[in-house]
């Protein structure tokens, strides 16, 4: 599924998400969410979650333990099979660009860690972002690197409209 061509389409589609949710008014859907591409059937969205589950367990793992090459191979794999996920270019989405900016800064990769903050704020909202907001370590860590201030700014402006 195509998402967010910026963070301002990402940012307007979280406000209306949590006006949705507020009001309860379910004939008034965010325009995101009747995206026929987001119907995912059981045949694909079972093996994805399957999947997803064990990427997301090898992720905690290899960050825990510091690997950071094959926490980059980790998130790599969830991102390019994000198209398995029941929710695509959602929280997943943003989990596995926070913890490939991760990988990649602590390689000494600053400029793609700074891509991959940015990237990572491109996601629809759904319950778990709408619920904890965009996860924010990668952000924290780019706060210490000068050329990164503008991207981290903007992802905080984005994180902000994530939280409940």
């Amino acid at each position: 599924m195509m998402g967010p061509r910026d963070t301002k389409e990402a940012t307007a589609a979280a406000r209306q998400f949590y006006a949705w949710i507020e009001y309860q008014d379910h004939s008034e859907v965010p325009d995101f969410m009747n995206d026929p591409r987001l119907e995912v059937g059981l045949a694909r969205m079972l093996p994805g979650v399957i999947l997803h589950a064990l990427l997301s367990l090898f992720g905690v793992l290899f960050q825990k333990a510091r690997l950071w090459s094959l926490l980059g191979l980790v998130a790599r794999m969830r991102i390019r099979t994000d198209w398995l996920s029941p929710e695509p270019r959602q929280c997943g989405y943003n989990a596995a660009y926070t913890r490939l900016g991760l990988a990649e800064l602590k390689r000494g990769n600053t400029a793609a860690a700074i891509i991959c903050l940015e990237e990572s704020a491109k996601v629809w909202p759904c319950a778990h972002s709408a619920s904890f907001g965009l996860r924010t370590e990668l952000a924290r860590e780019l706060e210490k690197v000068a050329q990164a201030n503008a991207a981290v700014k903007a992802y905080w402006q984005v994180a902000q409209e994530f939280k409940a």
